[in-house]
């Protein structure tokens, strides 16, 4: 038999055309498309719009199933040049004697085909083709095949005549396996098909996976449009050219599917209606999805966009088959070279508590075996950016709620977290500073309780029962985005999860996917120092609100921290009333500082809190108690018990509702010598001697006690003597029987006085009339000065009433309250450095407190607003073994000694100079630069 050869059969294109292919070692083999001689079988449509000839399917489906992948002995027994066909004949091996069919034989056997005319000598004939003509008259008799009697119509498929509408058939066939025939590979990951159900054909797009391109034929420019008319090189530029293992991936497809039959799930469409599925080709019990081998193989890589359609299961085989390939550098990872990794001396799994929200994407989790903080950024998750407004950055849309999202359901909470990639991160620094390179870890966060998770999740998209991962939970939600890597970049472990995750949030369009604006929250920051003439104002809303919920956004020492206050929709500063705990000055560290802001931390930060204003000082900073775990636990009393704070100086345990609860805890740390109590010795508690008081002169000193009620610029104070508090009252109860709750005075409507005044006027905080004094109008406002307490206002027109006959007692009667100055002290003013901290510490030193007030000296000062201004000491006499408010000034860094005018104040200023030289030598405060350099300083 000369000339014969073997192959296998790769397509069969009709019942009288099969393409054969050859065996080679490498690459795709030799191909030839052959005829069979003399035969003429019915065509098969080619487009759209036209049919099939009768019996045309059933004559290919014969020959397919006899033939496709199956090894055949052929040869051309003639060519016809002028269609460039070759026509041969083929044989398959058989169980017969002969052990080969010849095809052409079989198939007119079965009355699949028609044997050609030829007249008599002709040599483009077959050899067989007596035996041909004998086989076609059997079954002519028989009237099978082409040969029986139907109907022509009857014998031709009904083909679908409708546009395809792919978004319906996805809908009519989503998660079934479909029975379809594969009629043309375009590349490895793309197939066009006919479905056996409906004889639809479709182009279907192998889901998760992405194949090397065949290239684009692009448009092929006129001859000579270079200019010197090289036709060749224009034609030649206009090919495609393959990826690298591009033929490679097709010619695999091609003999795994080509013309044969297969299952078809189909799993999506894309935003250009493109098909997506997987393709099992039903081999014995196992099928074989046409997607795991070619990743297997290094013939394709997954693709995220088309992976988000799949199940979990499916992701995690074909990410698994990825590997397999990667790991082996099979033929398009042949170069792979696995991205680096920065090492990390910390456990890359663990187990922790969430003690604060950074942002949507951001979080701090304290490791439970070490102890430590560890920020953690979500895998492949980003979140919109929450913003800085005291840079003024404006939060992204949805920023604030991922934050929030996080925060109620994680903070306090244990989870367990686990790295996936860690990567160095440049963070720009500082004005004039070079950035910095920060190795950020980047890993996947569960909660470990179920039971808890089930309380936390939303039921309609956590599956009861599971603990779900944060970073789906965010995704679902529309709160955050994959992130869309680059194809050898490492990524969550859950990556096909999070993007199965956004498409449903797409298409239910959560959050950031809807066409709802995003919600937007101004909030009242009082927080600001130029806001601190603000807070007052509120402080009634505060105090009459009796235990509000808040929110504890930042801690900034033991003692002190920002809330947010929902209810008025404030962010504030607040403060342990009496409670001071260590902390930092500038450079300076005080001795557990560190510790007592981590005690706060840990307990508190991002916490929902319950808390009771009191009072607010002069920087607005809003002062009271703070309940943490649905108010069992008071923070002030657990601080002072473990021996990291101690009650204020100034702090008289008589005045407050739980002054003998915190006097206790206090009492109780330095019994047990915590902390910072640990070289306490009750034998050397300072006494009076040595509070920075003066001792009296021939004891001619005179003594008021007094209630402070301004702190007003540069420690300039304003008092009430205890004695006149009936006074106060006195007045109180003559201007309510003044009547002008129901209407003004006699000044009435239009009333404009004119400076220097006394007058009634309206406080704003609680609508009462007090007694006030013009300082200067402006418009329709003035500004006026309340005589009995010491504080300015401005205030519209309409909100003073005069003082006429029948109120001239209550005119008469002097002002009650006393300008009154630190003795032998210079206190910065608000201008000045340390000016905010110097008046808030006077202002928690002496606001709303029984003092004592030892008259130093007097002065006479234009411009005050009292009769003389009086140099004192202060000291709260229920604070035993405290020192004087003078000397607290002093020690603290936050006031200095002037040069004494006279003898008197020289006393003063030489009891105060030991504080100034322990200031001074700490660098606490003022002094953190060294000596101050001013004529009026010691």
């Amino acid at each position: 038999m000369s000339g014969w050869l073997n192959g296998i059969v790769k397509a069969v294109h009709s019942g009288d055309c099969i393409t054969i292919m050859g065996k080679t070692a490498s690459g795709p083999p030799p191909e030839k498309v052959l005829t069979l001689s003399s035969l003429m079988a019915p065509r098969l449509a080619r487009a759209p719009d036209s049919r099939d000839e009768p019996y045309a399917w059933e004559s290919r489906e014969f020959l397919r199933r006899m033939c496709i992948g199956r090894e055949v002995v052929f040869r051309v027994d003639y060519s016809v040049p002028s269609i460039g066909r070759d026509f041969g004949s083929v044989f398959v091996r058989a169980n017969t004697e002969s052990g080969q069919e010849n095809v052409a034989c079989s198939v007119v056997a079965a009355g699949w085909a028609r044997v050609r005319n030829a007249p008599a000598g002709a040599s483009d004939v077959s050899p067989d083709y007596a035996e041909l003509i004998r086989l076609q008259e059997q079954a002519t008799e028989a009237g099978i095949g082409v040969f029986g009697k139907e109907t022509a119509a009857k014998a031709v498929r009904e083909m679908p005549t409708d546009p395809l509408n792919t978004e319906a058939l996805l809908e009519s066939h989503k998660g079934q396996a479909v029975p379809g025939l594969v009629e043309y590979v375009v590349n490895g990951g793309t197939v066009r098909v006919t479905l056996l159900d409906n004889f639809h054909t479709i182009t279907i797009f192998v889901a998760g996976i992405q194949c090397p391109s065949m290239g684009r034929r692009g448009p092929a420019p006129a001859a000579g449009a270079n200019g010197n008319g090289a036709t060749g090189q224009v034609a030649a530029s206009a090919e495609p050219v393959p990826e690298p293992y591009a033929r490679e991936a097709k010619h695999f497809c091609e003999c795994m599917v080509l013309h044969r039959e297969i299952r078809v799930v189909l799993e999506g469409v894309d935003k250009y209606q493109n098909l997506f599925g997987t393709l099992f080709k039903p081999d014995s019990d196992s099928p074989v999805d046409l997607a795991d081998q070619l990743l297997r193989l290094g013939l394709a890589k997954t693709a995220d966009w088309s992976m988000s359609m799949l199940s979990h299961a499916a992701t995690e085989k074909l990410r698994l088959a990825e590997r397999s390939a990667k790991d082996a550098r099979l033929r398009i990872w042949r170069d792979y070279t696995p991205p680096p990794k920065v090492s990390s001396s910390l456990s890359s799994n663990f187990t922790g508590k969430v003690l604060e929200i950074i942002s949507g994407d951001l979080l701090v989790v304290v490791d439970a075996a070490t102890d430590m903080e560890r920020r953690v950024c979500l895998a492949s998750v980003r979140s919109p950016k929450v913003g800085n407004p005291r840079r003024d950055i404006k939060p992204e849309p949805y920023g604030p709620e991922a934050k929030e999202f996080l925060r109620q359901r994680l903070v306090g909470k244990t989870v367990k977290v686990a790295i996936d990639y860690s990567r160095k991160v440049v963070m720009a620094g500082e004005a004039g500073d070079s950035s910095v390179d920060r190795s950020m870890d980047f890993g996947s966060v569960t909660l470990t309780d179920p039971s808890t998770a089930a309380a936390l999740a939303d039921k309609s998209e956590e599956p009861a029962g599971q603990c779900p991962n944060l970073g789906e939970m965010l995704v679902l939600r529309g709160l955050a985005t994959v992130v869309r890597h680059r194809g050898d970049e490492e990524r969550a472990s859950n990556y096909d999860a999070l993007m199965q995750a956004e498409a449903k949030a797409q298409k239910n369009k959560k959050g950031m996917h809807s066409a709802k604006e995003s919600p937007v929250n101004h909030i009242n920051d009082l927080s600001l120092r130029e806001a601190a003439h603000k807070a007052r104002q509120y402080l009634p809303f505060l105090q009459r609100g009796g235990r509000l919920h808040a929110v504890v956004e930042v801690v900034l020492s033991g003692h002190r921290m920002k809330l947010y206050i929902p209810k008025e929709n404030v962010m504030v500063v607040f403060s342990l009333a009496g409670v001071r705990a260590p902390g930092r000055v500038k450079d300076t560290v005080e001795p557990f500082a560190d510790e007592a802001l981590a005690f706060t931390r840990r307990r508190c930060l991002q916490h929902d809190v319950e808390v009771e204003v009191e009072n607010v000082d002069k920087t607005g900073t809003f002062l009271g108690t703070l309940h943490l775990n649905g108010g069992r636990v008071n923070l002030g009393q657990a601080i002072l018990e473990s021996g990291l704070a101690s009650l204020h100086p100034m702090f008289n345990p008589e005045r407050a509702v739980n002054g003998h609860e915190l006097k206790q805890c206090e009492t109780r740390a330095k019994e047990a010598r915590l902390k910072m109590w640990a070289n306490y010795d009750p034998s050397k508690e300072m006494d009076l001697a040595g509070n920075g008081e003066a001792s009296s002169r021939g004891g001619n000193a005179e003594v008021w006690e007094v209630v402070v009620t301004e702190v007003r610029d540069g420690g300039e104070l304003y008092v009430q003597r205890k004695e006149k508090t009936q006074s106060v009252d006195w007045l109180a109860d003559q201007l309510a029987g003044l009547g002008l709750m129901e209407q003004p005075a006699t000044g009435g409507v239009g009333y404009k006085p004119s400076p220097g005044t006394v007058c009634c006027a309206r406080f704003s905080e609680d609508n009462q009339w007090y007694r006030a004094k013009v300082e200067k109008l402006s418009g329709g406002n003035a500004e006026v000065f309340y005589l009995d307490f010491g504080n300015l206002e401005t205030l519209p027109l309409s909100k003073l009433a005069t003082l006429d006959s029948p109120s001239l007692t209550v005119a008469a009667l002097p002002p009650l309250a006393q300008s009154v100055s630190l003795a032998g002290l210079k206190v910065p003013s608000l201008e000045e450095d340390f000016g905010y901290e110097a008046g808030e510490m006077l202002s928690e030193l002496t606001i709303g407190k029984t003092l004592r007030a030892k008259i130093e000296d007097r002065e006479k000062v234009d411009g005050k607003r009292g009769a003389e201004n009086l140099l004192v000491t202060l000291s709260d006499p229920g604070a035993t073994g405290g020192i004087s408010v003078n000397a607290s000034m002093v020690k603290a860094g936050l006031a200095r000694c002037v040069r004494p005018r006279n003898q008197r104040i020289g006393a003063v200023v030489d009891s105060l100079k030991k504080f100034q030289e322990a200031a001074r030598g700490s660098r606490a405060n003022m002094w953190q630069y060294g000596d101050i350099d001013s004529d009026e300083d010691l």
